[in-house]
């Protein structure tokens, strides 16, 4: 599938080879549409790059991940609150597609800002368990939650030094993780929103 998607955009780049590397790092996640708020959940992603420059300053970037996201209840919640203690598990495997933009045309007090890259994209995740536990009542859950949903992705890379980086990124759902039992357009459906810290290594190219 990476192959496929080099390929596609192979004409439209500059240099004759395209560069790779690994992705891993954590995940602070919650899900819009159940009775918990806040980023508690702690789940972590890790995966391969293939990234393609289209010119002097766009590429396009594609990945393969396995994420660990989900939503957790807070002390709050449960202590001040009396929610029942809950911990939501959503394992995917994710396949990102993201146009990157490297702001190396822009210079602050003469120094090029070309370790920066602002990145945007969507991402088909395909969905491979769910598990929840309510008050020590765990079930898997998987039938649930949709088998496969997509998620917008927006962030920032900055890059270290020709092969380590570090990027951040806001992930939303734009077709639900789960849909309840009577959907409206927004409301009454779920929702996975997520930051991602990730650690990047460049296998075959510099970052920049």
């Amino acid at each position: 599938m990476i192959i496929g998607f080099l390929s596609f955009f192979s004409f439209k780049a500059k240099a004759q080879s395209f560069n790779a590397g690994l992705i891993a790092g954590p995940t602070f996640c919650q899900v819009d549409g159940d009775s918990y708020y806040g980023f508690h959940q702690l789940g972590f992603t890790a995966g391969a790059y293939a990234n393609l420059p289209l010119d002097d300053y766009f590429a396009a970037q594609m990945e393969l991940k396995y994420s660990l996201l989900g939503a957790h209840s807070s002390d709050k919640e449960v202590n001040e609150y009396y929610y029942p203690s809950f911990s939501l598990r959503l394992h995917y495997a994710e396949i990102p597609i993201m146009l990157q933009y490297n702001l190396g045309n822009f210079r602050v007090s003469g120094r090029s800002l070309d370790f920066l890259t602002l990145e945007a994209g969507i991402s088909a995740d395909v969905r491979l368990r769910a598990t929840e536990d309510t008050d020590a009542d765990y079930q898997v859950t998987t039938s649930r939650w949709n088998p496969i949903s997509a998620t917008a992705n927006a962030g920032v890379h900055v890059a270290f030094n020709d092969h380590l980086g570090l990027g951040a990124r806001f992930m939303y759902s734009v077709v639900p993780c789960r849909f309840s039992p009577n959907p409206g357009w927004f409301f009454n459906q779920y929702y996975n929103k997520v930051v991602q810290i990730t650690l990047t290594y460049n296998i075959n190219s510099p970052l920049r």
